[in-house]
Formats: structure tokens, C-alpha cells, sequence
């Protein structure tokens, strides 16, 4: 487990990338999507809340909806903003200060998985469960803790 404390966050990826629920996500189910910094409020602003069993649920504070996906987990399924919470492990990568955003509970189909790019390639680029490689430095992410 990954020592995250509670609070509001940017979540980046290398080249300033950063995961982002666009304006108009109130909508249920809007995609998850990496983009530049937008300077819009509260799109790539994150409330991470530890939970009593260890987990962590991601809540976007421009939208109120929390990084979930639709149904069961399972390989490529995209990766959405969803009003009611969903719980998340972080792992400590091989990086200091960066974590993989983990589904909790084990292997789903002998696998675990991740928050990574979509295969999908279109723009912006989406974020879906991908299988977990902990040595992929690309697949973990940095909490930066704003003020």
C-alpha cells in the first residue's frame, strides 16, 4: 500500500499529462481522459479518501462523480466518471512518489488490474483497466498534493 494521505490532488503522468474529467461530466459514465493542464477549476482536481479497509475512493471536485467503470472489472473496460464511489488500491511503483491505481480484491482472469491508456487511439486519450506491470514506469501515477 501506498502511503497516500487523504486530500485533494493533481494526478499526473510524465510530460504533464493529467487525468481529467472534462467540463460537462456531470453526465454519468463521461470518459476519463489525459490532457495538458485545461485551467478550467476542479477538472484535474482530485479528492482522495482513504477508507476504513485501506482502499481509496477518487472523486473529481468539478463533477462530484468518481473515477469508476461500468459493471464488473475486466480487461480494456473503460474507466468513467460514476456518482456512487468505487474502491481503488494504490501500489508504490519503483519510482518514489508515484503509485499504480489498482482494482482491489486480486487477479480478475489470472490478472491485475490497472488505470492505463485505452488502446483505443483517438484524443483525447482515454483511461481504461489495463493488465497491472508493475515494472511499466509508464502505468504509475503522481499524486501531487495541492494547497
Amino acid at each position: 500500500m501506498a502511503p497516500v494521505p487523504n486530500g485533494t490532488y493533481t494526478i499526473t503522468r510524465p510530460r504533464e499529462q493529467l487525468l481529467t474529467l472534462l467540463d460537462g461530466a456531470s453526465e454519468p459514465k463521461t470518459p476519463v481522459v489525459l490532457l495538458p493542464p485545461t485551467g478550467n477549476p476542479g477538472e484535474q482536481e482530485w479528492q482522495l479518501e482513504k477508507l476504513s479497509n485501506g482502499n481509496f475512493t477518487i472523486r473529481n471536485l468539478r463533477s462530484e462523480t468518481y473515477v469508476s467503470y461500468d459493471g464488473d472489472p475486466e480487461t480494456n473496460k473503460p474507466v468513467v466518471g460514476y456518482p456512487e464511489p468505487r474502491e481503488w488500491s494504490l501500489y508504490q511503483s519503483d519510482q518514489p512518489h508515484t503509485v499504480h491505481v489498482v482494482v482491489p480484491g486480486g487477479p480478475v482472469d489470472g490478472e491485475e488490474l490497472a488505470l492505463d491508456l485505452s488502446l483505443l487511439r483517438i484524443f483525447p486519450p482515454r483511461i481504461a483497466l489495463r493488465p497491472l506491470d508493475v515494472n511499466d514506469r509508464s502505468q504509475a501515477w503522481t499524486f501531487e498534493f495541492m494547497e
